[in-house]
C-alpha cells in the first residue's frame, strides 16, 4: 500500500471549502475516537418544511446512512449541517474490530464502466484524487462495532444533541458465527432492536447488507423467507417505532419483488443500496486490500447508477403488488442533482455515505437546490 499517497487525503481542502470528514489515513477506531474533521465556522441551513418520513416528523427528507456516525461528535456536526435523517453505526451485541487499514480506496475509470458485471474485478488508482466526489470508491471496514457498553450509553447523548425535524435511526445487525443458527439470529436481532429502542432511538435499521464479511452476515437480503422473518424480529423488539431494512443491489427483478414481498407488513421501509460487492485488484492483479479482503463494497460515484435502477424497480413493484413498503434511496447520493434523481424514481427518503464524508455542505446545498426536500 502506498502509505504516503493515502496520507495525502488529510490535508486538502475540496470543493465545499471543508476538509472530508473522515481521515482515510487512520483507522476506523481512531475517526470514531477523534470526531469528524470539522471545525466551522458552521454555515447556515436553509428552512425547510416539516415532512413526514415513516410517521416521523423530520425537516427534510435528507441524510446520512449507516456508516460514519459513531458518536456524539460526528451526530452533532451532521445535525448542524442539516442533515435530518442520523443512522448511527450499525452496532452488535459483541465489539467487533474493523479491518485494518486501507479502509478505503479509489477506483480506476478504466474499469468502473463494467460495475454492473459482477463477474468483472474492479482495479483501485496507487494515488487520491484531489476531488474524491469525481471517482468512484471502494470500502474494506468488515461491518464493524464499537462496544455495547459504549453505544448503550452513546445512542442516547446523540438523541439528546438533535433539534426538533431531526431523526436517529440506529442500524443493528446479529453477530453470526459457523454454528449460529437461524434463532439465535432473530432473537439477537430482535433484543439489539429492543435495546437501542430503550435508549433513545426513534427507529431501528436492520442491516441484512455488508459487502465485505462473509455470506451468512452480508447477504441476508438475497433469502427473502429469511429476511421477513428477521424483520418481523426486529419489528417486535421495536415497540412501534418504525423499522426499515437495509439490502444491497439485487439484479433480478424476480428475486427483488420475493423479497419486497416477504418484507411487506413487517418493515415499513427499505434502504437501497448498499455497496455493490466485487473484487477488487491493484494494478499488478494482486488482491488490493490483502488475503482475505479480496471482495469490497463499491461506494459512491458509479454505484449511483445501479442504485437507481433498483430503486426505479423497487417502487415500481410496490406500486404494482400494493405494498405498505416506502423505499429510501442510497448510493451516490453526492449532489442535488443525484438526490432529486432518487425522489423522482420513487424513493421517500434519501441517504448519502461517502458523499456526505467528502462534502459535509451537502444537506445545506441540497436544501437551497431542493426546497421540497
Amino acid at each position: 500500500m502506498q502509505e504516503a499517497a493515502i496520507a495525502e487525503i488529510g490535508s486538502p481542502r475540496h470543493r465545499s471549502g471543508l476538509r472530508p470528514a473522515y481521515r482515510i489515513d487512520r483507522s476506523f477506531e481512531w475517526n470514531a475516537a477523534n470526531g469528524p474533521a470539522i471545525e466551522g465556522p458552521w454555515p447556515a441551513v436553509p428552512a425547510t418544511p416539516v415532512k413526514d418520513f415513516l410517521g416521523l416528523k423530520v425537516r427534510s427528507r435528507f441524510g446520512v446512512a449507516a456508516s460514519i456516525l459513531t458518536g456524539v461528535p460526528w451526530v452533532e456536526a451532521y445535525a448542524r449541517l442539516g442533515f435530518d435523517i442520523l443512522t448511527y453505526k450499525t452496532v452488535r451485541s459483541v465489539q467487533r474490530r474493523c479491518y485494518e487499514p486501507p479502509n478505503w480506496r479509489f477506483l480506476d475509470p478504466k474499469t468502473v464502466p463494467l460495475l454492473d458485471r459482477e463477474d468483472v474485478a474492479q482495479c483501485v488508482l496507487q494515488t487520491v484524487p484531489d476531488n474524491p466526489l469525481d471517482l468512484t470508491a471502494v470500502g474494506s471496514f468488515g461491518m464493524p462495532s464499537l462496544a455495547p457498553e459504549f453505544w448503550a450509553a452513546d445512542i442516547g447523548r446523540c438523541k439528546a444533541v438533535l433539534e426538533p425535524g431531526q431523526v436517529l435511526v440506529v442500524s443493528v445487525v446479529a453477530t453470526v458465527g459457523a454454528d449460529t443458527t437461524e434463532a439465535a439470529v432473530l432473537r439477537e436481532f430482535e433484543d439489539l432492536a429492543r435495546r437501542v429502542r430503550a435508549v433513545g432511538a426513534d427507529a431501528v435499521e436492520a442491516n441484512l447488507s455488508c459487502p465485505n464479511v462473509g455470506k451468512r452476515e452480508g447477504e441476508v437480503y438475497r433469502n427473502p423467507e429469511l429476511a421477513g422473518r428477521i424483520a418481523a424480529a426486529v419489528r417486535a423488539g421495536a415497540g412501534g417505532a418504525p423499522v426499515t431494512v437495509k439490502i444491497g443491489h439485487i439484479a433480478e427483478p424476480a428475486l427483488l419483488a420475493a423479497l419486497l414481498r416477504a418484507l411487506d407488513g413487517k418493515a415499513d421501509g427499505v434502504v437501497m443500496v448498499n455497496g455493490a460487492s466485487r473484487h477488487i485488484v491493484d494494478p499488478g492483479g494482486a488482491d488490493a486490500f490483502g488475503a482475505g479482503r479480496e471482495q469490497a463494497g463499491v461506494i459512491g460515484g458509479a454505484l449511483h447508477e445501479l442504485a437507481l435502477a433498483n430503486v426505479r424497480t423497487a417502487t415500481e413493484i410496490v406500486y404494482r403488488d400494493g405494498l405498505a413498503l416506502k423505499i429510501v434511496g442510497c448510493g451516490g447520493a453526492s449532489s442535488p442533482a443525484r438526490i432529486r434523481a432518487f425522489l423522482d424514481a420513487g424513493a421517500a427518503a434519501v441517504e448519502s455515505a461517502s458523499g456526505a464524508v467528502w462534502n459535509p455542505l451537502l444537506a445545506i446545498e441540497a436544501k437551497a437546490a431542493l426546497p421540497d426536500l
